[in-house]
């Protein structure tokens, strides 16, 4: 199967698929080629789809629930990537906001709010395009940003622990992912249960700084209740 075709599918992105497919791989359900995977004999097809679905609908289920924080007339920052893309999904399927402003360093993010204009009013800002994901980097991309105070920062991760704080693995997209978690009076961090208890190369938020994770309940609950002890509230779905 193709990246593309697979994306199509399960209508995701690309990033998504890839970091499925190399999980897939890890559990032996699949082997990595240019472009997509084939199954391998230690799986089936219906066991790959089984995985890559169920992710998908975990980040539409945290989207849903990021999504129902925000209220009419607030303005929101939503960091690029996969889950905060479901949370702009879910924002544009509320017919009950109007006088939104969100703001967003992601495309992906962008075109997902673009049918609620007018109601919404989207602000995209500026910067690099990274090659690997459809998000907006330094240089410029800070210029906007550091004059924003938001209502509420959303930002997802490759890993959330309590000794080692929020991380990801793209040092341009953690320099962003920070200045955006800084607009907000309240800091949100939207995670799959696969990132709660694991650690990437670079940190740009501290745990106990996190006001609320919202990630899937079969998270490790050791971790969940260590965050906790930090002062972050945790809020679960399915």
């Amino acid at each position: 199967m193709r990246v593309a075709e697979l994306s199509r599918i399960f209508r995701t992105s690309p990033v998504t698929i890839r970091t499925d497919l190399d999980e897939l791989e890890a559990l032996d359900l699949a082997r990595r080629v240019h472009g997509g995977a084939v199954s391998t004999s230690g799986g089936t097809a219906a066991q790959s789809s089984s995985v890559v679905d169920r992710k998908a609908k975990a980040k539409a289920a945290i989207g849903a629930v990021a999504a129902s924080l925000v209220q009419t007339g607030q303005t929101v920052v939503l960091a690029g990537g996969t889950t905060t893309q479901a949370v702009g999904r879910a924002l544009a399927q509320r017919e009950d906001l109007d006088d939104l402003i969100v703001v967003t360093n992601g495309l992906h993010i962008a075109l997902e709010l673009q049918p609620a204009i007018p109601r919404f009013t989207l602000i995209v800002t500026g910067g690099t395009l990274r090659r690997d994901t459809p998000s907006l980097v330094d240089p410029l991309a800070d210029l906007l940003v550091k004059d924003i105070s938001a209502d509420i920062a959303i930002v997802g991760c490759k890993g959330i622990s309590p000794t080692t704080g929020v991380t990801d693995d793209h040092f341009p997209g953690v320099a962003i992912a920070r200045r955006l978690l800084e607009t907000g009076r309240q800091r949100v961090i939207v995670a799959d249960a696969t990132k709660v208890g694991t650690s990437s190369v670079a940190r740009f938020w501290d745990a106990d700084a996190v006001d609320l994770l919202i990630t899937e309940r079969s998270a490790d609950p050791d971790i969940l209740d260590q965050l906790g002890d930090l002062g972050v509230k945790i809020q679960t779905v399915q």
